[in-house]
């Protein structure tokens, strides 16, 4: 049995694969590989930020409503026109529309509630200063610049940006492909008949969902207790994948299987149960070339294990460099209690109040609402027997919609209700 920060430690055995040239349609969610630079400046020329006109600046300077300068306009110009047939000089005016190129001469677009058209001519009743509504060349990219950092997980605005810089490919490590299975005679899928002794899979659908959020589907399995059939199935589906989550069966009893099947396939362990509580039983090993983390089955103990050791995995295998969740200096509110040689982790609520993270420990709900509930891990971490109310502490984030509903205040108080 072996401490969280070493299996943390271990976390770092896990590579990503080589990188791969991806279009930027397929990018989401992957992690830059290499740092990236731009290949065009954006915009690729001056270019006006308003609808209006493109003016010498030097013929506003005096217009307002009571002494308006009225110009000749000599042409139209919208985004992606060519400029090089105009040029504006003293007493003339472009009518130019936002993102069109800036034509020589004009050294000011006058947004266009300033004016009023008749005919070829413009009534001008305020100024346009030097360079007002002018959005420069390369003015938010130059050609040659970094845009990406490698290790950037890449969201929209990542992509967005690397397409105004020329760009159609980004070098990214692949998304891994990942089953989780759920193994147990007691379990049933969602949605169908919970009959006395069984249950449903809820383990599976959490980490399945998770999954989801790091943009991968991951395939989801319901394997029965049976030594041969969970040895058939593990050897398959190793074969498929680049890592596989187990949920259940590693402790024990006659009927905690999945660990045997797993040495059977020839599973290499790289640690097995870790001095933590609840998710003591966690196994990481590998078979061949994919990654294996065997998660206990009770609800707490896998959750505790997917978010601290089995999620990283994954988040590594992706290239993430930040790969662990999450950890905040936190205010308990309440009294914990912790023990010589053992880490505790307690659910609880994380809230920024005045500046300050809060930590309200869910003592007084049931395990399932307490996970879906609470936003954070308490650590007690081993040797420290106790937390008293109103210490310091460290927390483990995770949960990402309610850490951000909690920690600015936008709390859907339903499901507090009680706590």
């Amino acid at each position: 049995m072996i401490s969280l920060d070493l299996a943390h430690k271990y976390l770092k055995t896990i590579h990503p694969p080589l990188p791969v040239r991806t279009t930027l349609d397929k990018a989401l969610n992957q992690v830059c590989a290499e740092d990236v630079y731009a290949a065009a400046n954006c915009p690729s020329v001056d270019s006006s930020l308003k609808d209006g006109f493109a003016v010498v600046s030097a013929d506003t300077v005096d217009a307002t409503q009571n002494n308006p300068v009225t110009l000749t306009v000599i042409g139209v110009l919208s985004a992606g026109n060519d400029s090089d047939n105009f040029r504006v000089t003293s007493g003339t005016a472009v009518r130019i529309m936002t993102g069109a190129p800036i034509p020589s001469g004009a050294t000011a677009v006058l947004a266009s509630e300033f004016s009023k058209v008749k005919g070829e001519l413009v009534t001008i009743t305020a100024d346009a200063l030097e360079g007002r509504n002018i959005l420069r060349k390369g003015r938010d990219i130059v050609l040659g610049q970094e845009v990406l950092r490698k290790g950037t997980l890449l969201g929209a605005a990542h992509l967005g940006l690397l397409a105004a810089a020329g760009l159609n490919e980004v070098p990214c490590y692949p998304l891994p492909k990942v089953a989780v299975v759920a193994t147990g005679s007691e379990l049933v899928w969602p949605g169908d008949p919970v009959l006395p002794g069984k249950v449903a899979a809820s383990n599976m659908v959490i980490a399945a969902a998770e999954l989801q959020t790091l943009g991968i589907n991951g395939s989801t399995v319901i394997l029965h207790d049976s030594l041969d059939h969970l040895q058939e199935q593990f050897k398959r589906i190793v074969e498929e994948v680049d890592i596989l989550i187990t949920c259940g069966g590693v402790l024990d009893g006659d009927k905690d299987l999945t660990m045997k099947a797993m040495e059977q396939i020839g599973m290499e362990k790289i640690f097995h149960r870790v001095r933590i509580g609840p998710g003591k039983g966690a196994c990481m090993g590998r078979v061949g070339e994919t990654v294996v983390f065997n998660l206990p089955g009770g609800p707490p103990s896998n959750h505790v294990a997917l978010q601290l050791l089995a999620l990283p995995g994954v988040r590594r295998l992706m290239g993430c460099e930040n790969y662990l969740p999450r950890k905040d200096t936190v205010q308990v509110a309440g009294e914990l209690s912790g023990q010589e040689n053992w880490t505790q982790l307690v659910y609880s609520r994380v809230q920024s109040e005045n500046g300050l993270l809060t930590a309200v420990p869910l003592s007084g709900v049931g395990r399932l609402e307490a996970m879906a509930i609470g936003n954070g891990l308490i650590e007690i971490p081993e040797g420290c027997l106790g937390i008293k109310d109103g210490a310091q502490a460290n927390a483990w984030l995770y949960n990402t919609i309610y850490s951000f509903n909690l920690l600015f205040g936008v709390e859907d108080q339903s499901l507090l209700d009680g706590v």
